[in-house]
């Protein structure tokens, strides 16, 4: 898969382009045609293999011009998604691919036993219609050994929903062989320099479809995405202070959560989406707090001579996460939601910070200083070990987790400017998933977006 170098669009556009998209979520997402009711699991896995499927190019209505290469472009799309996912192998050799799936569409059925001796277990099969200046995409989804139709689904939109259309689609594919819900209808926000000021930007999970979401002509940073994936918050200092604001994604309001006199540094969530919790340097040392998302209630929950920051909540609520020099050098601490039961994490390495909890909360990634260089490291909580992610590739900071705990994006700056790159879970298959001009930073997935 290739590196993503995407231009970003102007703010303007957002606002509409996301309310199309929800809209689309809503409204248009219906099967049209037979689908089976339940998870289908006839596909087993053993010793941890991946499902082999294979994704010939969508078919096209007759007399439509594919000036984009749309048949193509969807099959890639698709195919990119669940490979993402980790679950999945596709049949990469795209000339079999067509050539057998040609034979299928001359003989008006598919030949099972052909796409078996290559190997594949399952097969998607798409195709796009416009009528009335929408976009229509028919995917169906077969299992190879049974030979059978698992699901099928039509899906209609504008052109510029095309990518999540089929994003909607892988999602329900992962759902349908796992049943767990799939990330590829999640987004990222990150925050880069691409035009003077550094803004908070957001994208597609696969780092396509890049949109500007601030406009401060200020500093911003540290976005934090709201669990219901609606809003983000982020420190700015548009007013001179920095300041923690949240912005709806929708309607692009922005509202002012905590803007004491010094220092407010935007943190994250708690999973109810209630509480908020902050580094504040009100009252002259940086110390942890959790307040309402009015700025109000709000509760001290650190009380050191060091410096306290990048509070992270646990996804079952009950911990916080976050980075302390009170022993002398930053290192990673966890104590209750109320500020109790406080325990030291990190004794390895002279800075450790920005702790990410990983979602079903056994596991917290962070950026480490070792012989020069920051790397990604992992703590398994359970198993009270550390695992180091990466190594010897420049810095590599702000790792953040996907909804489904196999893959971390993160920043890095090993081709010479940092930029958004991803990664498994435990450290392979790493690469750059977002270039922009003015590099990329402080990368944050959304949750599953409903």
């Amino acid at each position: 898969m290739k590196d993503r170098k995407t231009e970003y669009r102007s703010q303007k556009p957002i606002f509409y382009l996301v309310f199309s998209i929800l809209c689309f979520l809503s409204s248009i997402l219906c099967p049209s045609f037979a689908d089976t009711p339940d998870i289908y699991l006839s596909i087993t896995r053993t010793g941890g293999s991946k499902i082999k499927i294979a994704i010939p190019d969508f078919s096209l209505q007759e007399g439509i011009t594919d000036r984009e290469n749309l048949s193509s472009k969807g099959a890639e799309i698709l195919r990119e998604d669940l490979e993402i996912s980790g679950l999945f192998k596709t049949i990469d050799n795209k000339d079999i691919l067509n050539e057998v799936d040609s034979k299928d569409k001359k003989s008006g059925k598919i030949n099972f036993k052909e796409w078996a001796s290559m190997g594949t277990e399952a097969i998607v099969k798409g195709h796009i219609n416009v009528e009335e200046g929408k976009f229509n995409i028919e995917c169906r989804l077969y299992d190879v050994k049974r030979g059978e139709q698992i699901t099928g689904y039509k899906y209609s939109g504008d052109r510029t929903i095309f990518r999540q259309m089929i994003h909607k689609f892988s999602d329900e594919i992962t759902y349908r062989f796992t049943g767990e819900k799939g990330i590829a209808m999640t987004m990222l926000a990150f925050v880069s320099k691409a035009t003077e000021n550094k803004e908070i930007y957001i994208s597609d999970y696969d780092g396509h479809n890049i949109r500007k979401l601030t406009d401060h002509k200020s500093i911003s940073l540290s976005p934090k995405w709201s669990p219901d994936g609606k809003s983000i918050v982020y420190t700015t200092f548009k007013y001179g202070n920095p300041d923690i604001y949240s912005i709806n994604i929708t309607n692009g309001k922005k509202t002012p959560v905590s803007t004491f006199s010094g220092m407010n540094m935007a943190g994250s969530w708690s999973p109810d989406g209630k509480r908020l919790a902050v580094s504040l340097g009100k009252d002259g040392n940086a110390e942890i707090y959790t307040m309402d998302m009015d700025g109000k209630n709000l509760s001290r929950l650190t009380n050191y001579r060091g410096i306290d920051t990048s509070p992270a909540w646990s996804p079952n609520g009950m911990e916080i996460a976050f980075t302390s020099d009170k022993s002398g050098n930053p290192q990673i601490y966890v104590m209750g939601s109320d500020g109790a039961n406080l325990r030291r994490l990190t004794y390895q390495g002279s800075y450790n910070d920005q702790p990410s909890w990983s979602p079903d909360g056994n596991k917290i990634a962070y950026s480490s200083l070792n012989s020069g260089q920051f790397d990604i490291f992992v703590i398994d909580l359970v198993g009270n070990s550390f695992q180091q992610l990466t190594s010897g590739k420049g810095d590599n900071q702000n790792p953040s987790w996907s909804p489904d705990g196999r893959n971390i994006v993160f920043s890095s700056n090993r081709d010479g400017r940092y930029q958004i790159y991803i990664m498994k879970s435990d450290g392979a298959e790493q690469r750059k998933l977002i270039y922009i001009e003015g590099g990329g930073y402080s990368p944050s997935w959304s949750p599953r977006i409903e």
